[in-house]
C-alpha cells in the first residue's frame, strides 16, 4: 500500500499517474480525501458516447473519491469516481478527470493488486471496459 500526500495545486490525476508510473503498478484501487478549488466531474453520455465535462470553480470537500487501475492496451489506466460537496452540503459527482487541483490538502491510500486487470473495447458503448475473460 502506498500513501500519497497531496499539496496545494497539486492535480489528483496527474498525481496518482507520477504514483502509479513511478511504482510501476499495473493493477490496484485507491481511495481519496480532501479539499479542492476547482473540480473537473466527467459524464459520460451513452447515447453520444462521449463525455460532458462538468467544470467547478470555490471550494469544495471530498466527499468520495475512489477507483482502480487497470492495463489498457498494455499501458495503467486510471479509472475513477469523485464527489465533491460545496459549503451548503450541496454534492456533485462524476468520473474524477484530469483539472482537480487541491486546495489545503489530499491524502490517497492507493493498494497494487497481484493479478492484472486488464481492459478491452467495448464495440456497443464504445468504451474500454473491464474484459475478466
Amino acid at each position: 500500500m502506498f500513501f500519497i500526500k497531496l499539496e496545494p495545486n497539486d492535480d489528483i490525476f496527474d498525481s496518482l499517474t507520477e504514483a502509479i508510473a513511478e511504482n510501476s503498478i499495473q493493477t490496484g484501487f485507491f481511495t481519496a480525501i480532501g479539499a479542492l478549488n476547482t473540480a473537473i466531474l466527467g459524464y459520460y453520455l451513452v447515447d453520444q458516447k462521449k463525455y460532458k465535462t462538468i467544470t467547478l470553480e470555490g471550494n469544495y470537500e471530498i466527499v468520495s473519491c475512489s477507483g482502480n487501475v487497470s492495463l489498457k492496451d498494455g499501458a495503467p489506466m486510471i479509472h475513477a469516481h469523485l464527489v465533491v460537496a460545496d459549503q451548503k452540503g450541496c454534492v456533485f459527482g462524476g468520473h474524477l478527470l484530469v483539472g482537480n487541483k487541491i486546495s489545503i490538502t489530499g491524502e490517497i491510500f492507493l493498494v497494487e493488486a497481484k493479478k492484472p486487470l486488464i481492459r478491452t473495447l467495448d464495440t456497443q458503448f464504445k468504451i474500454a471496459l473491464v474484459n475478466l475473460n
